[in-house]
């Protein structure tokens, strides 16, 4: 059974003023923009869908997972791989910027687990930080991020996980072992993962394949294994179908969904994980 159609009346398109530009390590850029809706109304997970420039070029918004609230402060985290996000990663304090959201399903965190495991890779770091508030504040008392890069300055900062919780574990791995765990993010987890940990993984989908693979091969297997997809989701709430992404079909083979409205956090179990590998990558922002 595929994920519901989330709730679009819960989203606004509002205009708000970039308030800080942080550069990190490796092309990685935190901005925070005033959206006092967005930050009020967004769950762990979800996203929203930021207006790249005032005119036609180009034309579609990018998605970007809510990473961190504050006040009336949303910030999102990306890096400049396409003509879209180039522009987004050049604004500066004071400057304009549009967002449409809160859209999608977020991760599910009622009832708070006894322990959680987040699985992040790369840019999947982004939609953690608000997971973490989220399950410190649901009263979670073990949380532990598995976080993971091509080498060590890709990695997104321990503290920017936390941002101020305490007891949050962060577990780092690097793919050239320049930090942590020489080898892959999801090599860590099996040895942390029981029947009363909850495990969510963000990050590029071969990476949660495997992270889909491993966690199937547990016994017993985890309470709870979800994942946020990627997808080119140029509308946003389910009218361009270009996120379409295979899912399982009740009785086997498989069947359609929308990253935007049944997604992009969905089941580990819910995807046809051979026909997602199939398709082309969604890096074009």
């Amino acid at each position: 059974m595929t994920s519901p159609m989330s709730d679009l009346t819960r989203a606004r398109d509002q205009a708000g003023d970039v308030v800080a530009v942080e550069r990190l390590d490796g092309g990685l850029v935190e901005i925070g923009v005033r959206l006092p809706h967005l930050a009020a109304t967004a769950r762990p997970g979800e996203f929203a869908q930021l207006r790249c420039a005032d005119g036609i070029e180009p034309l579609l918004r990018r998605p970007f997972s809510v990473a961190w609230t504050d006040g009336e402060v949303c910030g999102f985290v990306l890096e400049a791989v396409g003509v879209g996000t180039r522009r987004l990663v050049a604004l500066r304090p004071g400057d304009a910027l549009r967002a449409l959201g809160p859209l999608g399903n977020g991760f599910a965190v009622d009832p708070a687990p006894a322990r959680a495991l987040l699985v992040s890779g790369g840019l999947g770091c982004a939609p953690f930080p608000l997971l973490v508030a989220e399950l410190r504040r649901r009263g979670c008392p073990d949380i532990t991020v598995l976080n993971g890069a091509a080498t060590a300055s890709r990695l997104y900062p321990p503290d920017r996980f936390r941002r101020g919780a305490a007891g949050v574990t962060v577990v780092e791995a690097t793919d050239d072992g320049s930090r942590g765990h020489r080898g892959l993010v999801t090599d860590l987890v099996a040895s942390r993962c029981d029947a009363a940990t909850a495990v969510y993984g963000c990050g590029p989908n071969p990476m949660l394949a495997a992270l889909a693979a491993t966690l199937g091969a547990l016994q017993p297997p985890p309470l709870r294994a979800q994942v946020s997809l990627e997808a080119p989701m140029g509308c946003g709430f389910g009218t361009c179908l270009g996120c379409a992404l295979p899912v399982a079909a009740p009785g086997g083979g498989s069947a359609w969904a929308l990253c935007c409205r049944q997604g992009p956090v969905m089941e580990a179990s819910e995807v046809a994980w051979p026909g997602l590998l199939a398709l082309p990558p969604a890096h074009v922002a």
